[in-house]
């Protein structure tokens, strides 16, 4: 008999484990967005830009299963953390998606909402330019949003001084072509350099000695991850599906899971989720003297002042003259400060 609740026990132990799995791949995961916190630590970052917080997020999938609730949870995720800079990887709406002039309008509302006082940017991922109707719609969502394109192209992130990093934006593989030329053309090895491009195997392509970390989506971290392989496993993410890689020993890529579903709404051991990273500089801090030496901010003493003593007068009924200065007294020096 006991024998029997062993068995029943173990049983329905397994059966709740499966049915919470269940539950929460299908139900709770879909729309809980975890945030993922990295940092990038280098002697490239300026000490202006130290403890600044990037964002990334990716992959909105807008029309399916995300909607306008869904997604204005995700910008409240976003502006709790209070992100310096939000940088977008690319497919607004999702495969197949009805694209009118309402969800259109719905997006925008909840993109303009994001704060980022060093800027949003954004690159085009394949489902964005899936058609040249669905890339005007999404481009003017974008610049309604106060997202800056970059495309091919490279931007400087500085906090109101001389000291910057790099973000450069290269187009996806599957229907654009990523020019890694044009995109690198005014970037320094001499700066830190954050390249992002929707497709990850697109990280084979880029320069080793101008890029220091290497952001991209596309894959939704194959959705459904398990022993034999993943949901969702899509071209140009075949290489490098989810996590990170060091890439040749030089810099990593990192993938995101992103945000949205595409199918099934199911999540499983591939959160949806946002990736704050904070830069920390280890650049020497920037000298407040220009002046070579010690500056020594203590006066020297005053010595005290000689005067020679002033002789008594005899007496006599005339009025006393006053004395005139000495012409030989020490005059008082007046304090300075070491150069």
């Amino acid at each position: 008999m006991k024998q029997i609740q062993k068995i029943l026990l173990i049983l329905g132990i397994i059966f709740g484990l499966i049915l919470y799995l269940l539950v929460d791949a299908f139900l709770l995961s879909p729309s809980k967005f975890t945030v993922r916190y990295q940092t990038l630590t280098s002697n490239k970052i300026p000490q202006d830009l130290n403890n600044t917080k990037i964002l990334y997020v990716s992959d909105i999938y807008y029309g399916n299963h995300m909607n306008q609730s869904r997604l204005q949870k995700l910008v409240d995720t976003i502006n709790r953390i209070a992100p310096d800079a939000v940088v977008f990887g690319g497919d607004i709406y999702a495969p197949n998606a009805t694209i009118t002039a309402e969800s259109d309008d719905e997006i925008k509302t909840a993109l303009t909402s994001i704060k980022a006082p060093l800027g949003k940017f954004a690159v085009l991922g394949d489902q964005d330019c899936a058609t040249a109707d669905i890339k005007s719609h999404v481009l003017s969502i974008l610049q309604t949003s106060n997202f800056e394109v970059i495309s091919n192209s490279s931007v400087s992130i500085h906090n109101g001084s001389s000291g910057f990093i790099t973000l450069v934006g290269l187009e996806n593989e599957l229907n654009n072509t990523p020019d890694v030329n044009t995109a690198y053309a005014n970037v320094s090895s001499d700066n830190y350099v954050i390249t992002v491009c929707h497709t990850p195997d697109t990280a084979s392509l880029v320069p080793l000695d101008t890029t220091d970390y290497f952001l991209a989506g596309h894959s939704l971290g194959g959705q459904a991850y398990y022993l034999l392989g993943a949901y969702y496993a899509p071209e140009k993410a075949v290489n490098y599906l989810r996590g990170k890689h060091l890439i040749q020993n030089s810099f990593m890529l990192d993938i995101t899971n992103g945000v949205g579903t595409i199918g099934v709404d199911m999540r499983f051991l591939s959160p949806a989720e946002v990736v704050c990273y904070t830069l920390k500089s280890t650049a020497p801090a920037t000298e407040t003297n220009t002046t070579p030496g010690t500056f020594n901010d203590t006066p020297e003493s005053t010595p005290e002042p000689t005067v020679e003593p002033t002789p008594t007068p005899e007496a006599t009924p005339t009025p006393t003259p006053t004395p005139e200065a000495d012409p030989n007294a020490t005059p008082t020096p007046v304090p300075t400060i070491a150069p």
